[in-house]
């Protein structure tokens, strides 16, 4: 059995325990250094993220500012703007107010009545009274045009005659005559809005409007005229009449609405009128005026013109030339006839209210 002795003196080994704790040391300081270092670098890192944070933010605020100030601006802007809106719509409302009004001053006069003045004032309270000076045939015409001002359905009240006096005019006696009204409060001014199928639930009358939900179709009524419970057959949706005419008329002014069921669907427009024009064009004196194709509210239509004779309702063994005008329109196997009869005479006084009223029927 060998025998280990070892010579080496204990310094020797003090020695290398020494290097070997230095070695440690010094590799401690490094480790620690390089976490110091490393730890260093990732603050300096997030430091420049947040610096680089804080100018994206500064940027953003920047920019916000400046939203704030054009929204500023905007807002600005906008009550300018809403300002000259407001003067535009008062001059928009004073125009519309002056066109309802005139135009229905112009549908209370009756066609024996000339007016030759019209003046208006704005008295105590807000009243706006109006003084007219004219002509008319009869002393019945112009009892007549205070009457109708008197409506109530119109824009006028407390109409009276101030004075009537009798002159020679191109050889004929007529009334010179001066008269005075009051118009409604300018609130109540205002025209009058035209409904569609779906603003109803079922077929009536609603204010100034017929809508019928079957055949899904509407008419707008205009001031002056009146729907009618009178129907002289079963496929007239509606009769609408004028509420006022003339003493010496001799015919009330008519539009009525009808329909008939058609053979297919699609039928041909033109076809339709002609099938129809065969059943009257037999009647007494028929005299065809004019055709022509338009359209209405997006429908295709037909625009017949025509005259023929008849029996006045108000002299006997008498007759009377009556004018008719009929719009034809085919929509699915539905054909609409919109005809406005009146005489002759009342015919072309009439013919702007036709247009009104046939212009305002929609189907869908």
């Amino acid at each position: 059995m060998l025998i280990e002795i070892n010579l080496l003196p204990e310094s020797y080994y003090k020695a290398k325990r020494l290097k070997q704790m230095i070695a440690l040391a010094i590799l401690i300081v490094i480790v620690v250094a390089a976490s110091m270092i490393g730890l260093y670098l990732v603050t300096l890192a997030q430091v420049q993220t947040l610096k680089s944070q804080i100018k994206d933010v500064e940027a953003k605020q920047q920019e916000f500012t400046q939203t704030l100030i054009e929204m500023e601006n905007i807002k600005k802007t906008n009550a300018s703007v809403k300002e000259y809106l407001d003067v535009i719509n008062e001059l928009k409302d004073k125009q519309v107010y002056w066109s309802l009004i005139l135009d229905n001053i112009n549908r209370t006069i009756p066609h024996n009545v000339w007016l030759n003045s019209l003046n208006n004032k704005v008295e105590a309270g807000g009243v706006r009274t109006f003084n007219a000076t004219g002509v008319g045939l009869y002393k019945e015409s112009v009892a007549d045009f205070a009457t109708n001002l008197n409506e109530s359905t119109g824009f006028f009240k407390n109409a009276y005659v101030l004075s009537m006096t009798e002159a020679v005019v191109n050889g004929r006696i007529s009334i010179n005559f001066t008269m005075s009204f009051q118009a409604i409060e300018d609130a109540k001014v205002r025209p009058p809005k035209q409904m569609v199928v779906q603003d109803v639930s079922k077929t009536g009358v609603y204010g100034s409007n017929y809508i019928n939900k079957e055949y899904n179709c509407s008419l707008f009524v205009p001031d002056g005229w009146k729907l009618s419970d009178s129907k002289s057959s079963s496929n007239i949706l509606a009769v609408v009449v004028k509420e006022k005419r003339d003493v010496k008329s001799k015919y009330t002014p008519t539009v009525t609405l009808a329909v008939e069921k058609l053979p297919k669907i699609d039928f041909a427009l033109k076809e339709f009128k002609a099938i129809s024009e065969t059943k009257f064009s037999k009647w007494q004196g028929y005299k065809k005026l004019g055709e022509k194709e338009f359209t209405i509210n997006g429908e295709k239509a037909v625009d017949l013109e025509f005259s023929w004779l008849t029996k006045s309702k108000s002299e006997k063994n008498k007759m009377i030339t009556l004018m008719q005008r009929q719009i034809y329109c085919v929509k699915g196997n539905n054909g609409f006839i919109i005809t406005c009869s009146d005489s002759d005479d009342g015919f072309r006084n009439n013919k702007e209210e036709f247009s009104i009223l046939f212009n305002s029927f929609k189907v869908q």
